[in-house]
């Protein structure tokens, strides 16, 4: 019996080790640089259009090298999973494995400056846009609304999905056009039309929906590396790590030092 219990153990322990190892395969880039700043790279998975100056974003092999791997024509859109920035401040990109929205997968690697890649609107965005404008107040949405109804990525988002099973919310949120808005938390799709939570998009916006985030869009933070829109004289490049080039120069030499005091010593003796 005690054979037994010990082997279920060591199954279970090694499914629980396959599936993290599966897990950390799939979030984590196979890439040189990251593995060496892992520590240093913060985690985004959000969604970005290429946006960068002559009408194209470069992909470098890692915001330490200038070695060109990929370049993306402008409106290429697709997912950054991680951040980096280096000493002068610059962030750099990775992209995620995921398909972009052309139906494209992204090149394999290559890191990016972000000043080149335009942020796409989204639930995040929504948030801390009106995050003043949200009102605690926890509820269900009504029973006599069963069956599916609709999960919405913001209010006046074209993008949503079907839901069967989400009926509490958070947070109420009352748009122009004064539909009552709940939060559901959840992980891209988040709202419910308390209203009609089975209405379609031209229902609730006979008009067009209101535009969000349009006036951010246009301005240029101070010191920020102007793109397409306004067009920067030099592009932004990686700048080598001379400090390691250095540390390399000085054990090459260091070695080339020691093996010559050894062969003066050995001609000595002999």
């Amino acid at each position: 019996m005690k054979k037994w219990i010990c082997l279920f153990g060591m199954m279970t322990c090694f499914l629980f080790c396959t599936i993290s190892v599966r897990a950390d395969a799939v979030w984590s880039p196979q890439d040189d640089f990251y593995e060496k700043h892992r520590d240093d790279c913060k985690y985004v998975d959000r969604q970005f259009i290429a946006d960068g100056p002559d009408g194209v974003v470069i992909l470098y092999e890692s915001p330490e090298s200038d070695k060109e791997v990929a370049a993306w024509e402008n409106g290429y859109q697709t997912w950054i999973q991680f951040t980096y920035v280096d000493k002068q401040g610059i962030v750099w990109g990775y992209p995620s494995d995921r398909p972009a929205m052309t139906g494209v997968a992204p090149a394999d690697g290559g890191w990016m400056p972000m000043e080149y890649m335009k942020l796409v609107y989204d639930s995040i965005s929504f948030m801390e846009e009106h995050r003043d404008q949200l009102e605690h107040q926890e509820g269900v949405l009504d029973e006599s609304y069963e069956g599916e109804i609709y999960i919405w990525e913001y209010p006046g988002s074209k993008n949503k999905m079907s839901n069967s099973y989400m009926r509490e919310y958070s947070s109420i949120y009352t748009d122009e056009e004064g539909h009552s808005w709940g939060w559901a938390m959840s992980n891209t799709y988040n709202w419910i039309c308390l209203d009609n939570p089975a209405a379609e998009y031209e229902e609730l916006y006979p008009n067009g929906a209101p535009q969000y985030g349009v006036e951010d869009d246009k301005e240029i933070k101070e010191g920020e590396t102007q793109t397409s829109e306004n067009l920067t004289t030099e592009r932004i490049k990686p700048q080598k790590n001379h400090r390691t080039i250095v540390v390399v120069i000085v054990l090459v030499a260091a070695v080339v030092l020691v093996t010559i005091v050894l062969l003066v010593m050995l001609k000595k003796r002999k």
